[in-house]
This record gives structure tokens, sequence and C-alpha cells, in this order.
């Protein structure tokens, strides 16, 4: 156990321990609770507000420390003084005597819980957060839930995703402190004593006024319409529901707060006169935009494959091929079937403008234009095309690459490594019998796994690597300028964290392993025969016994 993981796991049994044994104190006050309310001849309405915010913090709390039993009891706590809440009638005998049977379940369940039972998850979770955050540059999170246990617990875990956590109690030291010295991002409890909307209630007015809202995320132990409609109105960003998953919590963190801009919009401008278009390429580039000017309507399709504009814009009437002629020529190749094309003409005719439009055109701007009308004309578009091309290219449930893209990403990777006689590795990686994962647990448990791995995968290779989900469990991993053994190196300590994962299903955690194999370009050659050596490399781990690198041998 290397000193990191040490110090965290000596933290959380610290935490987790002070927690369960104030339990015995927690439970007293919920049948104190209860107490109060059967003694105002059971028709407290605070005091059945006050039991039914007790029981909801121990659901959350007890099922963020992975004490299940425990929060099972305190859900079915929770829908009782819920149906009390909801009803025109008191409660009857049987809601009473079934909400006793639930103390005296509670208080069994406390009595034997093992302090060491459940803790692994978080373990694991957090050995694999702190690992890859030296380089990451540390943003501040504060961190707003009334529960001390819990408070102290995912400011913990928050920290090792390489975050500064500061953490308060009360909202209005909440409130203070944003005014004193705004954060990066807030992450922020819903439900407060006595204010069953509390996080939002803040939420709305620190962010009220402000020219640039803060990132926020909100947690509660309720996925309820109403509360997320009051997360809405207050700006969130996110909300998520107890026990929080911490590597999405923090993967949206990350998300918010990074300052990585957005690639610039490319545009193709294909016109026969050289000062007007690149005038408009001046106007374009000045607006952030990158241009490629193309006078020659003959020489386009070279510098279209290799540009890979987001739009073109282009004149109507140009010498050897004319716009109509050229859009629908560039229609009738597949990858570029969607890609806005924008006439800029001098043509006033409103017959000729909707011919044109007809046969491939997106809009049709009249010469002169001015250039602000240029600029939203040309992002608006452009953005749309940005996206459309994202969504053909991402694995919808990873957002990795998928296969096509991945392809392509591999052929770019080679030819770029070839000019710099550079040395290039890829890699596949293929889930251990995952068909018995979703044959067990079901697929909704088997599409988590292979979405923790996706994440685990980005977040452990490096910034130039290129990951891709090639179908189904498999994956496939680029690395640029990347010798065998590094690349080894760097996929073994990515196996051995996702074998030490741990995902929950029911009352069952069951963890999954992956085999691997990897190929230098340098002993294949080209794209072909590096994904089968790659592919046969894979086969090998799997006939070697599985949970194993192993790299491919030239032929």
């Amino acid at each position: 156990m290397s000193p990191k993981k040490g110090t965290i796991e000596e933290k959380l049994k610290k935490i987790r321990n002070a927690y369960i044994n104030q339990l015995p104190e927690q439970l007293e006050g919920i049948r104190a609770s209860y107490a109060a309310y059967v003694n105002r001849n059971q028709g407290g309405a605070l005091s059945m507000e006050d039991l039914h915010r007790r029981i909801h913090t121990l659901k959350g709390a007890c099922a963020s420390f992975r004490l299940s039993m425990l929060s099972s009891a305190a859900t079915a706590g929770e829908l009782l003084t819920k149906e009390a809440m909801q009803s025109t009638t008191l409660p009857d005998g049987m809601w009473h005597h079934k909400m006793l049977e639930l103390f005296g379940r509670m208080e069994q369940e406390i009595s034997s819980i093992d302090p060491d039972q459940g803790m692994e998850l978080q373990i694991h979770e957090l050995e694999i957060a702190t690992r890859g955050t030296s380089e990451r540059e540390r943003k501040v999170v504060y961190l707003c839930e009334d529960d001390s246990y819990q408070r102290l617990t995912l400011a913990t875990q928050i920290g090792c995703f390489g975050f500064e956590v500061l953490s308060f109690g009360e909202l209005d030291q909440l409130a203070s402190a944003v005014q004193s010295a705004p954060p990066d991002a807030i992450v922020m409890d819903m439900t407060f004593p006595d204010k069953p909307h509390g996080g939002a209630d803040i939420i709305s007015f620190i962010q009220s006024g402000r020219p640039n809202p803060i990132p926020t995320l909100f947690i509660s132990s309720l996925g309820s319409f109403d509360n997320r409609l009051a997360a809405v109105r207050a700006g969130s960003s996110g909300y998520f529901v107890k026990p929080v998953n911490m590597t999405e919590l923090c993967s949206t963190l990350t998300r918010l707060t990074s300052a990585v801009k957005p690639e610039p919009y490319r545009i193709m401008i294909i016109d026969d006169d050289p000062q007007l278009a690149e005038y408009h390429s001046l106007i374009l580039q000045d607006s952030g935009m990158i241009s490629l000017v193309i006078n020659d309507s003959l020489q386009v399709m070279a510098p279209l494959f290799e540009f890979k504009p987001d739009l073109i814009l282009m004149d109507m009437y140009m010498p050897g091929c004319n716009g109509m002629e050229l859009a629908k020529a560039i229609r009738q190749i597949g990858s570029y079937f969607s890609i806005p094309i924008v006439y800029l003409s001098s043509e006033t005719d409103l017959d000729k403008q909707y011919q044109a439009l007809v046969i491939g055109g997106d809009a049709f701007l009249t010469k002169p234009i001015d250039p602000q009308r240029l600029v939203n004309s040309v992002v608006s578009r452009a953005e749309r095309m940005k996206i459309i091309r994202s969504q053909m290219v991402r694995d919808s449930m990873t957002g990795l690459f998928n296969h096509t893209a991945t392809k392509e990403q591999l052929d770019t990777a080679i030819a770029h490594a070839q000019r710099k006689q550079e040395e290039v590795c890829f890699a596949m990686i293929d889930v251990d019998k995952f068909k018995r994962v979703n044959d067990t647990y079901g697929h909704p448990i088997g599409d988590r796994v292979l979405i923790a791995l996706a994440s685990l995968i980005r977040q452990r290779v490096r910034k130039t690597d290129t990951v891709g989900r090639f179908g189904g469990e498999e994956f496939a991993v680029i690395l640029p300028d990347c010798s065998l053994a590094v690349a080894v190196d760097l996929l073994n300590e990515v196996r051995e964290s996702f074998s030490t994962l741990s995902f929950q299903a029911k009352e069952e955690a069951f963890s999954c392993t992956f085999s691997c194999g990897v190929a230098p370009l340098s002993l294949f050659g080209d794209a072909t025969a590096l994904n089968a050596g790659a592919d046969e490399a894979l086969y090998a781990a799997k006939h070697r016994g599985r949970n194993l690198v192993v790299a491919a041998e030239g032929r």
C-alpha cells in the first residue's frame, strides 16, 4: 500500500467510525421527534416535518457510508413520513405500528454494524482519484452540507480529485464566504433543517446580480422532480442523488472549471475575386475564426479534405464552375453531405437565389454585407455543424470517439508519426467476461462499468493520447510518440486501477478486469497491420488467463 493510499484509508476510517459511534444518538433524536409528534395529539405538522428531515438525513448519510441495510430502513421510514404529510387524515394505528417496527429495525442494524464493511469501494475510488492530479491546476470549491460527517467525507473525496475544498455547515457562512472570495464552483446540499429547499434558496440569493454565475452542483438524498426543478430555477449546473458518484461529480466539476477554450470555427471561402475573399477572410479571422481562401473553384477538393471546414462560404458566379455546380458536387461526398454552404453573391434575383438554395445551399447573403451580419450568419451555422459532427464521431454513452472516428484518428496519427519519424502505439482493450456482468446484474449495471472504464482511461492516459470505443465492451487507445515499453507500463497502471474498482448492484458489490493488446507502428508498418497486431496481442492476453497487457510481436 502506498503512503498516500494509507493516509486516505486512515482518514476514511476515522470519519466513518466517528459517524457510526454517534448513530445511537441520532436514532434517539429521531425517536424524540416522533414522541413530540405523538404528544401534540398527532396534529403537529412541524413535528412531522422534523421527523421526516431527521430520517431523510440518516438515509442519505448511511447510503454515502455504504451502510446499506440501515439506509434501507431509513428509506422506508422516510416514505412513511411522506405518506403522513401528504394525507388529509391523521396516521392510523397501522402507520404507528410500522414506524415503531422501523425504529426497532434501525436499532438492531446499528448494533450489528461492522465498521470495515463497505469501505473498500470508497478507498478504491480515492486511490484512483488521487493518481495523475499533481499536474492539474487546483480550483477552489466551496462545499455546503449541514451533516458534519457527510461534509467531511465529501470534502476529503473532492479534494482527492485535485480541488481545494472549503466546507461550510451553515447557509449564511457560505453566503458570506462567496461575497468575500467567490470560488470556482460550489457543491450544495439541497435540504437543511426546516428548509426543504434551503440550498436552492441560498444559491438563488448568491447568484442574483452576478454577471458570471458560479457553477453549482446540487446533491440530495431525494431525486424528486420538485427538488430538481428548485435546483434548475436556482441555476444548477448538475444534480446528484446520494450516495454521490464521486467520479461523475468530479468529472463535472473539472469540465465546469476548465479554462480550455473551444476550437475556433474553420471557414473555407471560395471566391474568384482575391481581394474580396481576403477581406471577408479578415473579418472572420478578426472574430476568432480560422479561414482558408480558395480562388479557383476547380481546385477545391484537395483543400476541402485537408482543411476540414465547419462551413463553406462561396461566391455564386465563378469561372470554370459556378457556385451551384460546386455545391452539388460537394454534397455528393458522404462526409460533407450536411456541411453548411452559404452563398455570398451580389445576385439579387429572388428566383435565382431560391434555385441556388434548392440545389444545395443553406443560406444566401447579398454583397456587400455588413461585417457583423456576416459573422453572425457564419457563427450560427458553423456551431450547428460542429454539434452535428460531434454527434457523428462520438459514442453517445461514453463520449469517446466511435469506431469510425477512432480509425480516422489512427490514420492521422500514423501519417504524423511517419512524417516526424516517431513511434506510435495502438492498444485494444476488452472487458473480461462482460457478458456475465450483463446476464448477472443487468445491462444498466453493465453500462455503468463501461462508462467507468471510459472515464478511467481518459483520466490516466496522456493528454496527447486518443481514446475510442471500438464497439460493445472493446476500447482502443492511440499513443503517439510513445515507445512500446512506456505504452505497456501505462496501460498496466490503468488495468490495475480498474481491477480495484468496486461496482454496486443492489446489495452486492463486484469488480471487473480487462485484457489488453498493444502494438507499435515500427513493427507493423500501416494501420491495417497495426490494428491486427494489437488484436492478436489482445487474444493472447485472453488466452493466457485475462487481466493482462500483452505486447505484440513483430511479423
